[in-house]
């Protein structure tokens, strides 16, 4: 009886876990010809929109100039806060005046773990940032995790066993990274790292 109540357990653990993990949604459209400035004002609209939503950690417009296509990205603290912003009504009205701008709707995979650090689906108008900003900026977020690992857990941890110990460190550092770090040094950065020059 116990066993099956721990598996009961475990399910409702792994279904709670997976709705407090941050959601990312990423919309692509090919806006019509002469049409890019009325877009974009209703893209605005749609972002201060989601932010009015319980959960929105961020919204942004990418687009590559000269470009028709422009890829808007919302991130909610979990896939419950971003269901909601989705299937909003405010979202359906807008969604409708975006018809009438655009020539075609694309909801492109969404992003998790390491792959959302720096980069977006790919995407022929959506460039990743240079490989020297992404290792600068990924040295100046781990460099303050390390110290603190360092002068924290590692002392207390020192007599347990050398295997274990290993694990606990890139356990720590990548759940942080993935989760909590580079999210908010991605955004501190972004113009920066998507700069063009």
């Amino acid at each position: 009886m116990n066993s099956i109540e721990e598996l009961t357990s475990a399910g409702a653990d792994q279904r709670r876990r997976a709705r407090q993990e941050p959601a990312t949604a990423v919309f692509v459209r090919r806006v019509k010809p002469g049409r890019e400035a009325p877009y974009e004002s209703l893209v605005r609209e749609m972002i201060a929109a989601s932010e009015t939503f319980p959960g929105q950690l961020d919204a942004t417009l990418l687009h590559e100039p000269g470009s028709a296509d422009y890829t808007l990205v919302y991130s909610f603290v979990d896939q419950e806060a971003l269901r909601a912003w989705l299937d909003s009504q405010v979202r359906q009205r807008l969604l409708r005046r975006a018809d009438g701008l655009a020539d075609n709707h694309l909801r492109l995979p969404s992003l998790s773990g390491l792959e959302s650090w720096f980069s977006l689906p790919h995407q022929a108008t959506i460039k990743p940032p240079p490989r020297w900003k992404m290792w600068l900026v990924s040295l100046l977020a781990i460099y303050p995790l390390v110290v603190v690992f360092q002068a924290w857990p590692v002392p207390e941890i020192k007599t347990w066993p050398l295997l274990v110990r290993s694990a606990i460190f890139p356990l720590i550092l990548l759940t942080l990274m993935t989760y909590v770090v580079m999210p908010a040094v991605t955004r501190l950065f972004r113009r920066w790292l998507f700069s063009r020059h």
